[in-house]
This record gives structure tokens, C-alpha cells and sequence, in this order.
């Protein structure tokens, strides 16, 4: 408000004549409880007013800028002076039409020369050639007394400013209430008011990357020696640019391009246990790679639609806050979250998912979630033969999920997840971090018929003690069975698959932005399976458990820049004792923008 009366007196030239009319008055707490306002239709005439003294002894002065700004008037009609068209006049005598016989330009000359309240234009004028209404005079000495509230002032001086305001008692009182209701205005106009724009954002990896050890690993009952690994250390990189585009403010539609050429250890390694969490190759050609539209429904409820590169773990909470970035969390694949949460996902994947705050309190941080979501891997292919029933949004492969998140303290959340899935590898790309039984099980009846289904629960939290220790986690327990053709004869196919991991994060543990974080679990692991011939696809079991090891440290060198060192250790790989450790070891440098 203080702000609008100093241009005021700028804009409107009577204003000054009634402060050099009326100059100061004001009681100490009249002056605290004093606030500013906006003019209403002026009363002809102006009453006579005492003379300011002309000379005082200021006990202090604390000199401040003082800033040209709009008057009340013009921010209704719209128009505003530019900053270029006034400036602040610190000497009385750069007011040329004023003359200084006047009583005018004394009072003016005390003000301004003591207090510097009054702001003119730069060609020296105060254009003050008109009577000033009871309402200017009253916002001029509004302006000067936020000026002389700031201050120290003479007793004389406030004992001047305490008349001045009860002989304008009655035109403050009006000009506060316009002014209020005019900031009401414009704050609600600040709020309600969205441009439709596009913001990009990247984020650019360069890895360096080398597997440590050199013999391969085999699948269980295989003898023989392990092939030698004959690979070298490489350089490549993934570039991610995100247009994110708004249209009313709470919605968001994005579009992701990528490019990249990391190509994955699977090949050499002979498994995809210690698969990195961000390879990936398309020979550096920029594609869409991800594209969903998510807007509010009611107050508590959120609606994602994916249309290309649909994933559950983007859509809900996956409990592993510090890890779950393939830009900056775990190095691996399967230290960044469940795989459960896999289920679905596919380049070409689409869906929906809708979440809803069933219980919130946004002050203490806690409350319950429900979310419910669809996706279908191969939902923009239309012919329902070539891929053998898998295409299609419905009546495909497809999995859905249902998860209750809960928060029963701020820095502790719990979920429980359910998800079933049909198609080639129904529980979720397990194969795509474990051995390839737990992806496919039961095995395929001629090319790539899709004759498997999959019910899969799983447990998550993530706990925050202290600031610089977040510990996360997952155990999960899918039953994968038959559902058509050769898998239902003889008895039905089953099997049964778990996996479990805990995570430790220490962020900002040198500097802001570090993090240090640990992995310790089991990949995907075949556990049982029953009624599936042992030379079908991959359908062997082994009760050799294997185990993930993972340690990384996130140095933030900037703000956007980052570099992540770190080393993936999987013991009894392929679920075999008779495999020796493969070891990874890997430095990504994440460029963010």
C-alpha cells in the first residue's frame, strides 16, 4: 500500500500542494496504525491548514530510496507511468512552478527537504496549477507519513502530523477502504490469472562404464567352464529433453525426446542381473520417448494419461525417494525401486492412472492414498494377429495395479501394491533385472504365444529418521500360472518368484546435494515351479539365491551438474553356485538444465 501513494503524489499534482498545505501531524501510535488507500470521488474545496515550521533539529535521519510508483487512480483506468517519466526530487527548489512566496513552497520545502516524501516529474516541474481536493490532500499526507513512521522525528513535527490527521480524519478512513478493496483485487487478479506457456527442461548423462570381472555367467545345470568376457571400457550417453506445457495453471502435458547409445551388459555378461538403470540405444536418434498429460479431478484426486512410454513407477509413489532417479539415484537397474512396478511397461505403452487422497493433513504430513492404474505394452498396434492376441489397448497384454499408500508420520510412509498382469512376461520385466526364468516361467507354447497370467503383491516403506539418513525397502511375492493351450495341459503351470531389497541414502552428507547410497537384495528369484517340463524355455529352479550389492556416491559439483561413481557386485548370478561374482563398475555425470 505505501507504495501506491508516493506515485500518487507523483501523478496527481494537487496531492503535493495538499501535503504543502496540510504538512505533518501524527501521534507515534497513530503513525503505526496507519495504512494506505485509494481515492474516491473528491469534494470541491480545501480548508485552510497552519504552516509547517521551517527550521527544526532532527534527532535522526535513516535515509532510503525512494521509488516512483502508479497512483490509485491510474491502476484502475490501467495506465502507469513508466519508471523512465518521474524522479525522485531531493531539493524544493527544482519545483519551478511553484512559487516561493507561496505558503505552498514552504511547507513543500519541509517535507521535502527534511524527509524527501514528495516526488516530482524530471523536468523539474510540480505541475501544482489547481486546487487540491480534501482526498489529495489527505493520500499526499499519507504518503509523507509512511515516510516519517520509518523515521526519527522532531516533536514538533509529529505534534503538526497529529492535527493534520484529525482534520482528515474522515477522507483517511475512505481512502483506506477503496485502497483494500483495490489490493483485494489485484491479489486475487495475481492469483487467478495463467498464460499458456512451453518450459524445457534436460538432462544429459555421459557414463563411463566397464565390467570388472571376466567370466561370464551360465544358466543353473550347465557344466563346463564359464566363458571369458571379452569387453572394453566405454564411453556413451543418454540426452532426455522435457517440454512441459501448462494450459490453466494445475494441469501439465509432456513430451520427452531422447536419444541415446548405452548399450547394455546382458549380451556379455549373461544375464541381466547388474544391469544399469539407464541403458538403453537408439543410435542417438531423437524419438518421443515418453508422452502423458496429468490434471487434477476434484480437490484430492489426480488423473495421468500415458500415451507412449507409460510406467506405473512414474505414475505412483515408489517408497525409494533418493534412489529411484535413472539421473542421479542407484547406478543399477534394480536398486532404483520394486519391480513390480514394472508391470505394463513397454516403449509403445499406454494407460491410465488415478490417484486420490483419501485422508490428508497437509500440516503434519500424513494421510492415505489410493491408486488405481491400467497399461497396455502394445496398445498403438491395431492387428490382433501379428503379435499373437498381444496387441491392442484391451482384450491384449495388459496389467493393472491397485496400491493404498499411508502415511502415518511425516518422515514415514508404508504401501502395499497388487498387481495382474497377462502377457509374455506377466510379472513386470523381471527378466529385465533378473534371470530370465523369473520373467518367463512357464515358458512359451509355439512363437511367443501369451499364455500366462500374474498375481503380484508387494510391500514397500521408506523412513526418514534424520535429515541425513533415508532407509527404504521392498519385499515382493508373485504366483505366475497358465491360462490357455499347452500351459493348462497336464495340470495348470505354476511358479512362484520373490525378491526383496533395502536401500540406505545419506543425502548432503559432505555437502549440499551429495548423496551416499547402499543397496543390498535379491533380484527376481525363481522359488517353485510345478508341472513345467525342465527342457521347456526356461523354466529351471535352483534353490541358489542370488544377491545385489551396490554402493555409490552422488558428488554435486553444482547445482546442475553431478557426478556419480559407484560399483554393482551380484553374487550366485543366474541363481548358480558354481558362477563366479560379476562386478561393474561405473561413473555417470548427469548435466541438468
Amino acid at each position: 500500500m505505501s507504495r501506491i501513494f508516493p506515485g500518487l503524489v507523483l501523478t496527481s499534482p494537487i496531492l503535493l500542494l495538499g501535503v504543502l498545505a496540510g504538512a505533518a501531524t501524527a501521534a507515534d501510535t497513530a503513525l503505526s496504525n496507519f495504512s494506505s488507500t485509494q481515492f474516491q470521488t473528491p469534494t470541491a474545496g480545501a480548508e485552510s491548514l497552519t504552516t509547517l515550521p521551517t527550521s527544526t533539529t532532527l534527532v535522526a535521519q535513516n535515509r532510503r530510496s525512494n521509488l516512483s510508483v502508479p497512483s490509485v487512480a491510474e491502476l484502475e483506468v490501467g495506465r502507469v507511468p513508466t519508471t523512465s517519466s518521474m524522479g525522485q526530487v531531493t531539493s524544493v527548489s527544482q519545483l519551478s512552478d511553484v512559487r516561493p512566496t507561496d505558503w505552498a513552497y514552504q511547507a513543500l520545502a519541509s517535507l521535502v527537504e527534511k524527509y524527501g516524501c514528495i516526488a516530482g516529474y524530471p523536468d523539474g516541474t510540480f505541475r501544482g496549477n489547481r486546487a487540491a481536493t480534501r482526498y489529495e490532500m489527505a493520500a499526499a499526507l499519507n504518503a509523507c507519513l509512511d515516510v516519517i513512521s520509518d523515521r526519527f522525528a522532531t516533536k514538533e513535527d509529529l505534534e503538526t502530523l497529529r492535527r493534520l490527521m484529525q482534520e482528515f480524519a474522515n477522507e483517511l478512513a475512505v481512502i483506506k477502504g477503496r485502497v483494500t478493496n483495490l489490493e483485494g483485487r489485484v491479489a486475487n487478479l495475481e492469483a487467478t490469472q495463467f498464460a499458456t506457456l512451453t518450459k524445457l527442461n534436460a538432462t544429459v548423462i555421459f557414463n563411463v562404464s566397464d565390467i570388472l570381472t571376466n567370466e561370464r555367467a551360465l544358466r543353473p545345470g550347465l557344466g563346463g567352464a564359464q566363458p571369458a568376457i571379452d569387453d572394453n571400457t566405454v564411453v556413451n550417453n543418454r540426452v532426455r529433453l522435457n517440454l512441459d506445457t501448462s494450459f490453466y495453471g494445475k494441469d501439465r502435458l509432456r513430451l520427452r525426446l531422447q536419444a541415446a547409445n548405452i548399450t547394455g551388459y546382458a549380451a556379455l555378461m549373461g544375464t541381466n542381473m547388474g544391469r544399469l538403470g539407464y541403458d538403453g540405444t537408439n543410435n542417438n536418434q531423437f524419438e518421443l520417448q515418453k508422452a502423458f498429460y496429468s490434471f487434477p479431478v476434484t480437490r484430492r484426486g489426480q488423473m495421468i494419461l500415458d500415451f507412449v512410454g507409460g510406467e506405473f513407477n512414474d505414475n505412483v509413489n515408489n517408497f525409494n525417494p533418493f534412489l529411484q532417479s535413472s539421473d542421479t539415484g542407484a547406478l543399477s537397474r534394480f536398486g532404483r525401486y520394486h519391480p513390480i512396478y514394472r508391470a505394463g511397461s513397454a516403449a509403445n505403452a499406454a494407460g491410465v492412472t488415478f490417484k486420490y487422497d483419501l485422508i490428508q493433513n497437509k500440516e503434519r504430513g500424513t494421510g492415505v492414498t489410493l491408486n488405481v492404474g491400467y497399461l497396455a505394452p502394445f496398445a498403438n498396434d491395431p492387428d490382433r494377429v501379428a503379435n499373437n492376441g498381444l496387441n491392442g489397448f484391451f482384450d491384449g497384454a495388459y496389467a493393472a495395479l491397485a496400491q493404498v499408500d499411508v502415511r502415518p508420520m511425516k518422515n514415514l510412509a508404508l504401501g502395499v501394491t497388487y498387481t495382474h498382469s497377462y502377457g509374455l512376461d506377466p510379472f513386470g520385466g523381471t527378466g529385465s533385472s533378473g534371470f530370465r526364468s523369473a520373467a518367463n516361467p512357464l515358458g512359451n507354447v509355439g512363437n511367443n504365444v501369451p499364455n500366462q497370467a500374474a498375481d503380484a503383491v508387494g510391500f514397500q516403506f521408506t523412513y526418514r529418521p534424520i535429515k541425513q539418513l533415508n532407509v527404504a525397502g521392498w519385499a515382493g511375492y508373485a504366483n505366475v500360472y497358465g491360462v490357455r493351450g499347452a500351459a493348462l495341459a497336464g495340470g495348470r503351470r505354476e511358479a512362484e518368484i520373490v525378491n526383496w531389497a533395502i536401500t540406505f541414502a545419506s543425502p548432503d552428507l559432505w555437502r549440499k546435494g551429495d548423496v551416499l547410497g547402499l543397496v543390498f537384495g535379491q533380484p527376481p528369484q525363481l522359488i517353485s515351479i510345478t508341472n513345467v517340463p525342465p527342457t521347456l524355455g526356461d523354466g529351471s529352479y535352483t534353490r541358489f539365491n542370488s544377491y545385489h550389492l551396490e554402493g555409490f556416491y552422488r558428488f554435486a559439483v553444482s547445482r546442475n551438474i553431478s557426478i556419480t561413481p559407484g560399483v554393482i557386485a551380484i553374487f550366485n548370478p543366474n541363481s548358480n553356485s558354481n558362477n563366479d561374482p560379476i562386478v561393474v563398475g561405473a561413473v555417470r555425470t548427469t548435466f541438468s538444465f
